[in-house]
């Protein structure tokens, strides 16, 4: 399906989160969900080992996800799906590395970019179901 659709007016309608041949919208959420696991290990103590490995097995079960319910993507692109996460965690735990942060700051950041996450799968959501349903919200 071409990424331009007619909304009920007429006018086309870009459809910003179609599935990219490596990068997308899409990794975005990714990128982000990497940020919020490499902020556990100062957040709740765990060890960063642990958010690591829980980063990487929540990244690869998404993307079996996806192919059990028939997400079409690249192969290219599920790889960046799993790297994104594991760049995003590797990128934060570095600057907790050599920055120290009052916890409750690390908190105020985490929250906020969980809402950007949140936000970002629930606008990714709706693209698609327009795409899949062939309807437009206004």
């Amino acid at each position: 399906m071409e990424d331009l659709d007619k909304t009920m007016t007429g006018k086309p309608k870009r459809d910003w989160w179609k599935q990219g041949k490596a990068l997308d919208l899409w990794s975005i959420p990714h990128f982000l969900f990497g940020i919020l696991m490499g902020m556990l290990p100062p957040l709740i103590g765990i060890s960063l080992l642990t958010a690591l490995s829980l980063t990487l097995i929540l990244a690869l079960l998404w993307e079996l996800y996806e192919k059990l319910v028939e997400i079409k993507e690249t192969f290219l692109n599920s790889v960046f799906d799993v790297i994104l996460p594991i760049v995003a965690f590797t990128c934060i735990s570095l600057v907790f590395h050599f920055y120290s942060f009052h916890p409750n700051d690390i908190l105020v950041v985490a929250i906020a970019i969980f809402i950007l996450y949140v936000f970002t799968n629930l606008s990714g959501w709706l693209a698609y179901r327009r795409r899949k349903h062939g309807f437009y919200m206004h």
